[in-house]
């Protein structure tokens, strides 16, 4: 379903109003990804594509704080493979700077993007969780790979609207799995602390004979 920009804009305000209202994801500890950070994304994402499109540098905007109140990035993860599916991601820092470009002449609005890049700097440098949307066709099978540091808390996660259809391993250099996946919030996720290797191989496989979407999330 497409939104109407007047109500695409309503539910992202909403959205960073009610982000407000919980802790930031910084002052938490290997913070799982909610709904709402979910949510805040998705709508951040969708917003910056109209943006984009239409050259609307108040959607820009919008969907860079939006994304800046998920607490989310891009996923950096590698796919091994076919990519296919892997839907394409914006980034605050890229939608700020074209925001800025296309508000030339609109010294008030040019104030608002200049502290919303300067609100991030501010905060220094820390990530938060990685995300990633994918369509997966029918019996897909899609291996992911990470790398973490030693003895870093790691975790590995998928939200879908068909999560009885998708399947989920983690392993190690080895072959050897690192955790047991578990329903957490309604979300698959899988916990564990990195060993000396780096390397971990995830497997996200679509049971259904039907396509499936799922946003997978990281460290």
């Amino acid at each position: 379903m497409i939104l109407r920009p007047q109500r695409l804009l309503a539910g992202a305000l909403v959205a960073i109003a009610v982000g407000g209202l919980v802790p930031p994801v910084a002052a938490q500890t290997a913070a799982p990804v909610t709904p709402l950070m979910l949510q805040q994304w998705r709508l951040g994402q969708e917003l910056g594509r109209y943006g984009l499109a239409q050259n609307d540098p108040q959607a820009l905007l919008t969907a860079a704080r939006l994304q800046r109140a998920s607490g989310l990035q891009p996923s950096r993860a590698r796919m091994d493979g076919d990519r296919g599916g892997v839907v394409q991601q914006t980034d605050a820092a890229s939608l700020l700077a074209q925001a800025k470009t296309l508000a030339q002449g609109k010294p008030e609005l040019l104030a608002l993007i200049d502290e919303a890049s300067a609100a991030r700097r501010s905060r220094g440098t820390l990530i938060g969780p990685q995300v990633q949307p994918v369509l997966m066709g029918a019996r897909d099978i899609k291996p992911i790979l990470l790398s973490y540091k030693p003895g870093q808390k790691a975790f590995f996660g998928i939200a879908s609207d068909r999560m009885q259809d998708i399947a989920l391993s983690v392993k190690g250099p080895k072959n050897e799995p690192l955790c047991e996946p578990a329903q957490a919030g309604g979300e698959l996720l899988c916990e564990w602390v990195s060993g000396e290797a780096p390397d971990v191989r995830v497997v996200v496989t679509n049971l259904s004979t039907n396509a499936v979407m799922l946003t997978f999330f990281h460290d």
